[in-house]
């Protein structure tokens, strides 16, 4: 009996001990970056379209304030069209530079996300990252977005030379990625990064699936002006052949 108690004792105490380390894992930060349409309405589309990525907006959720430089990492639908991105603090605001090796950490400017990927984009570059970003993911909202399932993502890093912050989102603008592709930010809380990377997981500023851009600027027609396309032509079809049977 006294051993029975002894037991209990310490798997209370182990338990303790477990939930006060789980409530601080859930109470570290992690600034969430959402990339959406200028004008739209908050973030969370899961992903958020970019219909116009003349000018889209990059920005932090809640009141952080993240580190210079902001990463920007487009992957493009089968490979298909070379990215570039512009933003007005860019040394050329036209084509903002690749991203520095190093750069928390990061090991590759350029890399490819397929099926037989481990981990997310993120992990693709050599950043830290969770792994809702994945192909998986992209792959899925692309077929359900109308378009052919994709053997891969061609993953393109960029540096831009701004700190964000809770104050109020960034504009930028990208050309020559195909529709389908997707857009994704990553940074560290101020303060906390370096070439090695963020000082720890919760201070990783990153983009999660729900609030990535996701490229789909060429209109598709609804389904009701097809209707009525398709209605027209057959009336017209109509008319021409009373006119050449009579």
């Amino acid at each position: 009996m006294k051993y029975r108690v002894l037991l209990f004792g310490l798997a209370v105490a182990l338990c303790c001990l477990s939930g006060s380390a789980f409530a601080d894992d859930l109470s570290v930060v992690d600034p969430q970056i959402f990339i959406q349409q200028s004008g739209t309405s908050p973030a969370g589309g899961d992903p958020n379209p970019i219909t116009n990525t003349g000018a889209f907006v990059v920005g932090v959720a809640g009141n952080h304030t993240l580190q210079n430089p902001l990463l920007i990492i487009v992957g493009v639908y089968d490979g298909n069209g070379t990215p570039s991105i512009s933003f007005a603090d860019c040394a050329v605001p036209s084509a903002c530079p690749a991203a520095p090796l190093g750069t928390y950490h990061l090991t590759k400017d350029t890399a490819t996300l397929t099926a037989g990927s481990s981990g997310s984009a993120f992990d693709q570059l050599g950043l830290a990252s969770g792994g809702s970003d994945s192909f998986v993911n992209w792959s899925g909202a692309d077929t359900g977005h109308g378009f052919a399932a994709p053997s891969s993502f061609t993953l393109y890093a960029f540096a831009l030379n701004t700190s964000l912050s809770g104050s109020g989102p960034i504009t930028i603008d990208e050309s020559g990625a195909a529709d389908g592709s997707f857009i994704i930010a990553y940074d560290c809380e101020n303060g906390t990064g370096s070439s090695t990377g963020c000082a720890k997981a919760g201070d990783i500023g990153q983009t999660v699936f729900t609030n990535t851009g996701f490229v789909d600027a060429t209109p598709t027609p609804e389904p009701t002006s097809l209707l009525l396309f398709g209605s027209g032509l057959l009336g017209l079809s109509f008319k021409l052949r009373r006119r050449f049977c009579r």
